[in-house]
């Protein structure tokens, strides 16, 4: 068997229960995962557990278990939110594994037999929270800002010094060692002002792996954690499936264990006449509104949170489409849902359904065998094929976000298309028949094969709307065919047509936040709250009805303003909604919308407005009233 692709998370400290930048990491690694099996390669995708330290031996004790409960007990969490989460790992190891001891002795073993490890003592200020010593005169750890304690001990020490100059030229030789750029640069500038050599065992508690010429000491937990990475492979105890995975091809972390992965651990293994990984990719900080998460400012976001809130694709879309990876993100839950409703719910799980509603309606629920190709059809075939070679340029490359907005993009042309072509009013006429069913198979065959794209990250949504295009939902069965043009066959029946991404709706997440806040139900208005009420007669004098987009454009010197044209039936209106901030006109064109018909006209900044679309205030945010089946234009709500 030939090499496999190897990737790592960090191995993640049991102090605590997974948050949202354990997440994060977690969903990227996935995500790069399962973008390599889609191209059929063999991947083995590692995550894991550092369970070992001081600081887990005082936390233990003051939890009244022993080290290894709790250990246990966080370790399950882990494993328990990934499976939930459902991010796919073929290994998952735990520092506390016998496997994992035999590696770190082994490793040292190699390290000492040349010469590189040597007895000696260290004192200075050591930082319990980050089991690390702070640079000579700093009280405060510079890393988490936290106190640290004086210690003093004897201490084997690795000869990191010696690797200097070796690990300068290996940088030059490996410009994209560590990823993005920035990092490279700032570790570059680190080891050249000098490097000492650092400790690699402790005596001052007994929680880890002792030494086995000198069980006084203690493994230091970083040389204990970092060789998880090894041990999880096999080395130590599986000589062929270590060979056939190292050395990992990308390993990923948080930016505040850069120094131990990018110079402690490359130096460390090129000590034991071991290849260095091939890609250090370093993510940022989540904040949460601005500030840094804190469970005593009570804006600590816990992977349980956002479970208990939302299902897993809109978790993991949300992480990666909205930062790239490398920068640092902000948390809000109303970007979190503003983001999910704009994208997977208005672009592209409007435009599943409203397609296969039509499908149902104009071709009974078989996919249309296409005529020839016009100019805009051509158009799209051209697109979605370069979408497709740019979005896996993309994701080789590492960015995952970039990849998604160019998914993105081609939602955007296929709706613009769906409007240009108008499959509703080609249904009105049996002259185009063949006409109407070349744009729905070419728009059918466009949501194929953005399915197939986004399915590494969107597990659930791709299968459900490869159920619906009546082709299976096995997204592990997919492969690089499936990236082509013209795999949908005529003839195919869909599956049942249900809404893929349902909206998300802001005052219920923060009514579960706080539900003693009494916060009203959606479509509820508080007691004692909202206008007074009318009679049915009342009521009966508005003219709702049901609109088409077919055209959208800001309205100069305007930021809310937008002039839309709406296609209510028996007319095309001309409406102006101060909606501008929140949707953009090319996301509006196609869009069923609610209008208000029988308003009188008024002029908005110089424009004439022929009625008033309807729409919820989420905080200052207008959300539009929409329809999650396709209804025709003109139709009255009652």
């Amino acid at each position: 068997m030939g090499k496999q692709f190897y990737l790592t998370t960090p191995l993640y400290y049991v102090n605590g229960v997974p948050h949202v930048g354990h997440v994060y990491t977690t969903v990227i690694a996935d995500a790069i995962a399962e973008f390599k099996r889609l191209q059929r390669l063999p991947v083995c995708a590692l995550t894991g557990t550092d369970e070992h330290g001081l600081k887990i031996e005082r936390a233990a004790r003051e939890a009244g278990l022993t080290p290894q409960e709790l250990a246990d007990r966080y370790a399950a969490e882990f494993q328990r939110t990934w499976e939930e989460m459902e991010l796919k790992f073929d290994a998952f190891i735990r520092t506390t594994e016998p496997r994992h001891t035999v590696a770190v002795t082994e490793l040292a073993r190699r390290i000492k037999e040349k010469g590189h490890i040597y007895l000696g003592e260290y004192s200075g200020n050591y930082c319990v929270s980050c089991e690390a010593y702070a640079p000579e005169g700093e009280k405060n750890c510079p890393d988490c800002g936290r106190p640290t304690e004086f210690m003093k001990e004897e201490s084997y020490f690795f000869k990191l010094s010696a690797f200097q100059e070796r690990l300068l030229r290996f940088y030059e030789s490996h410009p994209d060692f560590v990823l993005p750029v920035s990092r490279m640069n700032e570790i570059v500038s680190f080891v050249r002002s000098g490097l000492k050599d650092v400790s690699i065992s402790r005596t001052s508690f007994r929680w880890g792996i002792p030494l086995p010429d000198d069980p006084e000491h203690i493994f230091y937990v970083w040389f204990d954690a970092l060789t998880g990475y090894l041990s999880g492979v096999g080395f130590g105890t599986d000589p062929a499936a270590f060979a056939e995975r190292w050395p990992a091809d990308v390993q990923l972390i948080g930016k505040d264990i850069l120094r131990f992965h990018a110079v402690y651990w490359p130096a460390f293994l090129m000590a034991a006449g071991l290849e260095p990984p091939r890609h250090i990719l370093v993510n940022g900080w989540w904040t949460v509104e601005g500030e840094k998460m804190s469970k005593s400012r009570g804006n600590f976001i816990t992977a349980r949170d956002l479970l208990s809130k939302f299902p897993p694709d809109y978790i993991k879309y949300f992480l990666l489409r909205e930062i790239p990876i490398g920068g640092d993100g902000d948390f809000s839950w109303e970007a979190f849902v503003n983001r999910c409703n704009s994208d997977l719910a208005n672009d592209f799980g409007n435009l599943v359904n409203r397609t296969l509603k039509m499908i149902e309606n104009y071709s009974g629920g078989v996919i249309p065998e296409k005529g020839d190709d016009e100019g805009g059809d051509v158009e799209l075939i051209r697109f979605s094929r370069e979408t497709v070679e740019l979005y896996k340029e993309q994701f080789d490359r590492l960015q995952i976000n970039r990849a998604l907005e160019t998914v993105w993009e081609l939602v955007a042309a296929v709706n613009r298309y769906l409007v240009a072509n108008e499959p509703w009013a080609l249904a009105r006429e049996s002259s185009k028949r063949t006409r109407l069913n070349t744009v729905l198979f070419n728009t059918a065959e466009t949501i194929r094969l953005i399915a197939v794209m986004v399915s590494p990250v969107l597990r659930r949504g791709a299968r459900a709307v490869l159920e619906q295009l009546g082709i299976g939902g096995e997204v592990d069965r997919l492969g690089p065919e499936d990236l082509k043009w013209g795999v949908l066959k005529p003839g195919t029946r869909l599956g049942k047509v249900d809404v893929v991404y349902p909206r998300l709706d802001l005052d219920l997440v923060h009514a579960s936040d706080s539900p003693s806040e009494g916060r009203a139900s959606l479509g509820e208005a508080p007691t004692g709250e909202g206008k007074p009420r009318i009679a049915i007669d009342d009521f009966a004098k508005i003219d709702m009805r049901v609109g088409r987009v077919i055209s959208a454009e800001r309205i100069p010197k305007s930021k809310k303003l937008l002039k839309l044209m709406v296609d209510i039936g028996d007319e095309v209106r001309q409406v102006v909604a101060g909606i501008g901030e929140a949707y953009s006109p090319e996301s509006l064109t196609g869009r069923l919308v609610v209008l208000v018909a029988n308003l009188q006209p008024v002029r908005l900044m110089g424009v004439e407005s022929n009625g008033m679309i309807v729409a919820a205030t989420v905080g200052d945010r207008p959300v539009l009233a929409t329809f999650q089946e396709e209804v025709p234009p003109g139709a009255r709500l009652k």
